[in-house]
């Protein structure tokens, strides 16, 4: 039976997946369901997991301390979002920064230790990789410790459970990090980013993670009675996906029996069958949602044409609608009605930020009526169509 249950854990050759799972028993090691474990995609911020684990050996090997100084660099605090905000020459503490990696999933953060127990993130990379493959995450190849998108970064459901079941074996004096559900730092708190923790009984950890190549990703662990499990999804479609299908995932676990069931070390892999690149989950238009911002309804539409200009980003639709709205009476009329209003949402772990532009102008246009807004004091940014169109771009 259980070379029947392996032959079903690699993808057929040509396979692309939609989405790809895995739940494995932390303590027998047994794989209680599989779709595609071997399939490589790309980690988002699950690569934090990595980024924490080394911090976590330095800390036991005595090379680290959780209270020792950080400071931020310039470029840990210039780290594209999700960030917690540190400024350039802020000092923290190393289980700060932990924290705030975990929790807030901040880039700043995990740059921040990065730098601080190697020196560079390229070199930190380095060594996240080369730990990877001695914790026998074979497919995984780590480029920079906080999940932003490279093409190169890769991983697989099979590598991240073997990761989580590192961290909880491991670290069991730290892993009550990941179980957090709020982290403090210098007056500011931001609450987790992994719903997974007050939505489903028994959940203590460990991560969430988010770009548009990835879609949703999550690891997590749940104990119930005396068992626990370790779920990962990769390549959710939304965040409420992400999370039905963790907690569907996780139920068929608890309810199955684990006789005569693979290992995770023992999870074949076929190379030929798996070894397509990772797809791109979420396209530009799903991943960041445009809308006419307008009455009293929002119509979705998949692209934006021609220059644009913002006026800001807020935490509301409706506020990115009023910006919208009194933007256009500042400019001149005949500015005002070649523009068509719109707003980008644009989705980062467990939040939505709202971009509130006008757009399809003319490159002269658009130069014009950032003139005037700034005539009024108020903020304006010109982007050209590329700018626009980039799902990475910054202004985002």
């Amino acid at each position: 039976m259980a070379a029947l249950i392996l032959g079903i854990l690699t993808p057929l050759p040509g396979y692309a997946a939609s989405s790809v799972s895995l739940v494995v028993d932390a303590d027998s090691g047994q794989v209680l369901e599989a779709d595609s474990p071997n399939a490589l995609w790309y980690p988002a911020s699950l690569t934090k997991m990595m980024t924490v684990y080394i911090a976590f050996s330095e800390i036991k090997a005595g090379q680290h301390r959780l209270e020792e100084p950080v400071t931020i660099s310039a470029t840990a605090a210039g780290q594209s979002p999700v960030k917690f905000g540190f400024r350039k020459g802020q000092k923290i503490t190393l289980s700060q920064a932990i924290s705030a990696t975990i929790v807030a999933s901040a880039n700043d953060a995990a740059a921040a230790i990065a730098e601080q127990i190697a020196g560079t993130e390229a070199a930190f990379a380095q060594r996240m990789t080369e730990m990877a493959r001695d914790l026998g995450m074979s497919r995984t190849v780590f480029r920079n410790a906080t999940g932003l998108p490279d093409n190169e970064q890769v991983t697989t459901a099979a590598d991240m459970a073997r990761l989580a079941l590192a961290l909880i074996h491991d670290f069991p004096d730290q892993y009550h990090f990941f179980g957090d559900k709020s982290v403090s730092i210098a007056g500011r708190t931001l609450p987790t980013v992994n719903g997974i923790l007050v939505s489903y009984r028994g959940a203590d950890g460990l991560k969430t993670g988010f770009t548009c190549g990835s879609g949703y990703n999550l690891v997590a662990s749940a104990r119930q009675g005396n068992r626990r499990l370790v779920g990962v999804l990769l390549g959710g479609g939304n965040r409420g996906e992400r999370a039905s299908q963790m907690v569907a995932l996780l139920n068929k676990g608890f309810a199955r029996s684990t006789s005569d069931l693979p290992m995770l070390q023992d999870i074949s892999l076929k190379l030929d069958a798996s070894d397509a690149p990772p797809p791109i989950r979420l396209k530009g238009g799903d991943c960041d949602q445009a809308v006419i911002a307008g009455g009293t309804s929002t119509t979705t539409v998949p692209r934006v044409s021609g220059w644009g200009i913002v006026f800001g980003s807020f935490n509301d639709q409706k506020r990115a609608q009023a910006a919208v709205s009194a933007a256009r009476k500042r400019l001149p009329t005949a500015l005002a009605t070649k523009g068509k209003p719109a707003i980008i949402r644009r989705d980062y772990e467990g939040t939505s930020r709202y971009s509130a532009l006008l757009v399809g102008l003319a490159q002269a246009d658009a130069g014009r009526a950032c003139k005037a807004m700034w005539e009024n004091n108020a903020y304006c940014l010109a982007l050209s169509p590329q700018v626009l169109k980039n799902p990475q771009a910054v202004w985002r």
